[in-house]
């Protein structure tokens, strides 16, 4: 599972457009998201994450915990992304 969540880490850190900090804790990704305006581009981030970990990672044998939080703010944002069938 360590391992799959340092590769998810990566793959984000190469694609995601949005100005964050990446990072994997206590089994859970985190996007620490900078000068958005939060409830307005979550459903975009979401998005953008969702597409990219399909991308390099079609066949999950894990489910993956993602949280976003906005930086210098009080919003965030906990989903799951489904293992693969």
């Amino acid at each position: 599972m360590k391992k799959m969540r340092s590769k998810v880490v990566k793959a984000l850190k190469r694609e995601f457009t949005f100005d964050c900090t990446i990072s994997a804790r206590m089994n859970q990704v985190i996007l620490n998201v900078k000068n958005i305006d939060f409830e307005q581009h979550l459903g975009q981030l979401i998005q953008q994450t969702q597409l990219i970990i399909d991308k390099y990672f079609p066949r999950r044998e894990e489910h993956l915990c993602l949280v976003i939080r906005q930086i210098d703010g009080n919003h965030q944002n906990t989903f799951k992304i489904w293992k693969s069938i």
